[in-house]
């Protein structure tokens, strides 16, 4: 953080411009793994099966309280989003109000490699990730083809993690990692269409 001790009109303005420049147009998500750690990759971006997995000691890549960049329409200067991220709940008809919930969702990764999907003329919403030690994790294995599914527990009516609503994957270019939104369950439902 930082404080700024304003005196006067001017020290008020440049203040206000200082911040202006540091904010980020964003949405803050608690990451957590879900599940076994990958198994390590060796020097040459395939598994070693000689290296132990320590699936118990927690890592800093475990969990990760940070943002996803939000980038606004370069025409109209909104944010354009097509997919929501889950409820941590099942709606209920009979329930007058809401559950409470928290300020940032809890959104939780599964180290298991899987193929990304994407079909033609359906869209799909793409955040970068703000550079993390989980960023850094998934940037060193070097594995640009095969993405993360992420979900949001309690999210499915009978499975206790729910149903996957988008996976984090490496850009083709190893220079950042990116939060793929997809429909709910999106690994039934892109089939189906």
């Amino acid at each position: 953080g930082r404080s700024y001790c304003v005196r006067t009109q001017r020290m008020l303005n440049q203040c206000l411009e200082s911040l202006v420049q540091k904010v980020q147009s964003g949405v803050v998500i608690n990451f957590e793994k879900s599940g076994p750690d990958p198994a390590p990759i060796g020097e040459d971006g395939l598994v070693d099966s000689s290296r132990p997995i320590n699936s118990f000691a927690s890592q800093p890549w475990h969990s990760c309280h940070k943002l996803i960049y939000v980038r606004p329409n370069p025409k109209t200067g909104v944010p354009v989003g097509h997919w929501p991220i889950p409820e941590s709940f099942w709606p209920d008809q009979n329930s007058p109000t809401l559950p409470p919930r928290t300020a940032h969702p809890v959104v939780r990764f599964s180290c298991v490699d899987c193929e990304p999907m994407v079909i033609d003329k359906l869209p799909f919403d793409k955040y970068e990730l703000e550079p993390s030690p989980l960023t850094q994790y998934i940037l060193e294995r070097k594995s640009p083809h095969t993405c993360w599914q992420v979900f949001v527990c309690s999210s499915g009516k009978y499975s206790e993690l729910g149903h996957p609503f988008g996976y984090l994957k490496a850009s083709t270019t190893l220079t950042c990692v990116n939060l793929f939104v997809m429909p709910y369950n999106y690994p039934v439902l892109l089939p189906l269409l």
